[in-house]
């Protein structure tokens, strides 16, 4: 009679299981959860070579009820587990732990004790055993905890399980390490609640109230995809999403239950996310949302005995409705299915609790009660994304009238102020339309303005009697009117000297060692010298020629602008001189 496996080569094929590096630290965090620990502590070692840092050794201690020697003796021997093919808790077939252990390392060490009892120690090392160095697990024996991980487990009884000669490592440990920080938050959430969504505790067959768990001494903060239940998150004070009533599927246990063909309860649970993380398109990758994970918000948790054994999109072709497939808007609503385990078969669970999917028509069934849903909140956030995008072009819209208000400065009060005044009509172009001559203006800056800028401006021109707008152009000019019919466009040439002095001193006053009473002083020059130097145009004047108002006009202008460049060029060069 042969015997049922080569065992050395059997130990080599079993290491290329269907585990990632996450899925197989869960099987550890599982047995550990069904010894009914209330603090698991994970902690890794890693080492940096070159541009990455590698695992050294991986450690798992918790504070749970612990293992007696004929246990210990059997826990690393694949296939034996003194729960096997039971349901009322998150294992099941009594080869995850070693499964798991081996497809990442060669060799695993187990401390445990009991409450009262000593420390008891046993291993496998896989080098060993292809060295025919070791044949069988080895009797349990006393011996202490390790100094370096004392603190992993507890004082009174627990289980310390170290995984060393890392040979398995596909990733950084950086992006290991901050991965499974994550997955351990959403695939454990209820366990570190300790209740269900109904308020009830969670697994009572093994359990006695909830559980902590750190990495490298950082304690997990629960993930809920939901993001409903925010109590041990890292966001605790944000405002939950909005939960849709709860669906409910009847589905018949599995032939090799504890009861077969019984009825069974599929729940499944929808939410939408609260508006002020979903207010415009792109906000799924913004600082918010990442930190809180809605960027990785496109798939549905699929829990087992409130352990979840699957994350991610599905394909939900066939039956009725469309749902081709999952896209980014999908990040604003969670999803969550719960099952028991008596019906795991229909969930296709695989012994190594990863990539659980339901079969085709139990699919089909869950994507008849999530569809409507799916479609009432995609239209929810694409209502919501339409009207912030009205308000934002709104605003947008203010920000550039308020852009063609001031351009480079700041003149809508003087403005405001001048609409509100009640003046005289103007005589000068009363016999203009006031809707040609602003449209006109508005067109002679088609250099600066593109055109719905430009009817922006026909509009300001029409609405208020001046409005400023600050150009650029050579000549004597320090501004130039341009009347419309009862209203005017006055352009600022911001090339002349006087308009880079006041601006000068205006900026200046924002300076922390501005000499706010010198600053003053040399305003209110400028105030003067605009004064006088109108005057003085004034005054250049022949009293016995004859103008006509449009050449006085011109001229008066000319020489305004002319006097005034040279007294404020004199002003700074008095300053000039006085510095020196």
């Amino acid at each position: 009679m042969s015997d049922f496996f080569e065992g050395k080569h059997a130990i080599q094929s079993l290491r290329e299981d269907d585990f990632d590096d996450l899925s197989a630290y869960g099987e550890a965090i599982d047995n550990s959860l069904q010894a009914d620990a209330s603090e698991i502590k994970i902690k890794f070692e890693t080492e940096k070579k070159g541009q990455r840092y590698d695992i050294k050794s991986l450690a798992f201690g918790d504070d749970g009820h612990g293992m007696d020697a004929d246990t210990l003796g059997k826990c690393l021997k694949v296939g034996w587990s003194s729960r096997i093919n039971s349901r009322t808790g998150i294992g099941r077939f009594g080869v995850g732990m070693i499964l798991g252990a081996i497809h990442e390392c060669k060799r695993v060490e187990v401390w445990s004790k009991q409450k009262g009892a000593k420390c008891l120690y046993t291993y496998i090392d896989l080098d060993e055993i292809e060295n025919d160095e070791l044949v069988g697990i080895p009797e349990p024996v006393e011996r202490m905890v390790p100094k370096q991980f004392e603190e992993l487990v507890g004082k009174d009884s627990g289980t310390l399980v170290v995984w060393r000669k890392y040979d398995r490592q596909e990733r950084n440990a950086e992006k290991i390490i901050k991965e499974f920080r994550v997955w351990v938050g959403r695939t454990y959430r209820y366990f570190i609640w300790g209740t269900d969504h109904k308020g009830n505790q969670v697994d009572t067959n093994h359990r006695t109230g909830p559980v902590r768990i750190l990495i490298d001494n950082e304690e997990v903060k629960a993930i809920d995809p939901l993001f409903a239940r925010l109590e041990k998150t890292a966001f605790p004070d944000d405002n939950p999403a909005e939960l849709y009533k709860d669906m409910t599927i009847t589905w018949a246990t599995d032939h090799n239950s504890a009861t077969p063909g019984a009825d069974s309860t599929v729940t499944v649970r929808m939410s939408i996310i609260p508006e002020e993380f979903r207010k415009r398109k792109g906000d799924g990758g913004n600082a918010k949302s990442i930190a809180r994970h809605f960027n990785m918000n496109e798939g549905i948790s699929i829990m087992r005995n409130h352990r979840e054994v699957y994350y991610g999109t599905m394909n939900w072709q066939g039956g009725k409705g469309g749902w081709p497939r999952f896209t980014e808007m999908d990040r604003w609503w969670g999803g969550e299915i719960l099952f028991d385990a008596e019906i795991d078969r229909a969930f296709t669970v695989k012994k190594i609790k990863r990539g659980a999917t339901p079969q085709r028509l139990l699919k089909l069934a869950i994507k008849d009660k999530m569809l409507p849903t799916r479609e009432s909140v995609l239209e929810k956030v694409r209502a919501f994304h339409r009207a912030n995008k009205a308000l934002d072009n709104e605003e947008k819209e203010k920000e550039m009238a308020e852009d063609l208000l001031q351009r480079a400065g700041n003149h809508q009060l003087a403005e405001k102020t001048a609409t509100n005044t009640p003046t005289p009509k103007s005589q000068l172009d009363k016999d203009l339309d006031l809707d040609a001559e602003a449209h006109n203006a508005a067109e002679s800056y088609s250099d600066s303005f593109d055109e719905q800028q430009r009817r922006r401006l026909e509009e300001l021109f029409k609405a208020q009697d001046f409005t400023v707008i600050q150009q650029d152009w050579k000549g004597p000019l320090f501004y130039e009117p341009r009347f419309l019919g009862g209203k005017a466009v006055l352009d600022y040439n911001m090339t002349h000297v006087f308009w880079d002095r006041v601006y000068e001193l205006v900026n200046n006053l924002d300076e922390e060692e501005c000499d706010t009473k010198k600053t003053a002083l040399e305003i209110k020059a400028m105030l003067d010298l605009i004064i006088m130097s109108h005057a003085k145009a004034e005054s250049m004047f022949d009293k016995d020629i004859e103008y006509t108002a449009e050449s006085f006009l011109e001229q008066i202008r000319q020489n305004w602008g002319l006097y005034l460049k040279s007294y404020v060029m004199s002003r700074m060069k008095e300053l000039n001189e006085n510095d020196d």
